[in-house]
């Protein structure tokens, strides 16, 4: 199984220093479906992934877009929309694909962040990309080669990008200028758990996390969290292993090496037990993430609510031995930070995490 989605985010990671995510060995909205016998099984599963798809880019793309003058110099453009083809799909699912998509080898849009550029543009999901700088894309990986190119011409010549998009078989023509975003990519992955992970790279969010966080300012904080393990690099650090379970499986709140992603991906992701987060790292991440999404607007007022219902509805995450912390100290930290923000700004000073760097003048 394979991840293969097209990240918006990356595909013109060559104007910056930001590395392009590796495939990782996910159960995703490509191939997570493929078991199902019948068919319209498959087709009903993959149209109900692809409403949390579309709702995790919305979070996520606003999160990593109000907050690009925190990610340091390595951002990328983002248009707000992402794409896929046929050849995404593991093979049992391209028929499924096929008729819940209308899917063929031609680059597709199948989310739009709202707000973003393309959404304002007026760019749909299930749109067609016909050319870019008024070059036709081909089929398949020629196709996408040729779109990197074409976004990273536009832009250093330009500082935006003409796209032909097809609807209902008429050609529309936009001309849009890309945000700055954070260097970082989201993925969706299939899994009952309510669990986020980052490699520091993409970060990964579980459908059971979108359902646990149903409201978009707790699924705000989730990505927070993660987002700022990726900007503080905290994958990158060695940390203590933490304590597994009589089942042998990782529990935990927002844990990085998440139970509902599964050990399988761990290998692929790089982490091992011994580079799990560390307790100073979940705490930074836990008051970082809340700056992060009061930047982005989401009202986090009440954002520490979200471990105490971790809390109640899966009581193993409050055993503070752990590598994450119990989840009655992270409420009452996430609490503060909140005060802070809201101190912060009503006083009209700037919305900056301890360690930031300072907005440009």
């Amino acid at each position: 199984m394979r991840l293969r989605v097209i990240l918006a985010l990356t595909v013109a990671a060559g104007l910056s220093a930001c590395a392009t995510p590796k495939p990782v060995a996910l159960d995703t909205i490509t191939s997570a479906a493929a078991a199902a016998a019948d068919p319209a099984d498959n087709e009903a599963r993959l149209k109900a992934l692809l409403a949390d798809e579309q709702r995790l880019n919305d979070v996520f793309g606003r999160l990593v877009t109000a907050n690009a003058d925190l990610c340091g110099a390595a951002y990328v453009p983002s248009f707000g929309f992402r794409l896929w083809s046929l050849t995404d799909f593991a093979a049992p699912l391209q028929d499924a694909a096929r008729a819940a998509f209308a899917l063929d080898n031609r680059l597709q849009v199948y989310a739009v962040a709202e707000g973003q550029p393309a959404d304002k543009a007026g760019v749909k999901p299930g749109d067609i990309l016909k050319s870019v700088e008024d070059k036709s894309l081909a089929l398949g990986e020629d196709g996408r080669r040729q779109f990197a190119e074409g976004v990273t011409a536009g832009l250093l010549k330009k500082g935006q990008v003409r796209f032909s998009f097809e609807r209902d078989g008429k050609t529309r023509k936009v001309r849009l200028k890309a945000l700055k975003s954070c260097p970082y990519g989201v993925a969706l992955a299939v899994g009952d758990d309510p669990n986020a992970a980052t490699d520091g790279v993409t970060v990964f969010v579980t459908t059971g996390m979108l359902d646990f966080s149903a409201d978009d300012r707790d699924l705000a904080v989730v990505l927070g969290h993660e987002i700022a393990h990726a900007i503080k690099r905290h994958p990158r650090q060695p940390a203590t292993p933490p304590r597994r379970s009589g089942a042998g499986r990782v529990f935990g709140a927002v844990i990085d090496l998440a139970a509902g992603i599964g050990d399988a991906a761990a290998g692929a992701l790089g982490l091992s037990e011994a580079r799990r987060n560390s307790l100073d790292a979940e705490i930074e991440a836990d008051s970082y993430g809340l700056y992060l999404a009061a930047r982005a607007g989401y009202d986090i007022s009440n954002a520490a609510e979200i471990w105490r219902r971790l809390d109640k509805e899966y009581p193993s995450t409050s055993d503070g031995g752990w590598t994450h912390p119990a989840s009655s100290r992270r409420f009452d930290l996430m609490k503060a930070t909140a005060e802070e923000i809201a101190g912060k700004r009503a006083a009209g000073e700037p919305l900056l995490p301890d360690g930031a760097p300072a907005p440009a003048s």
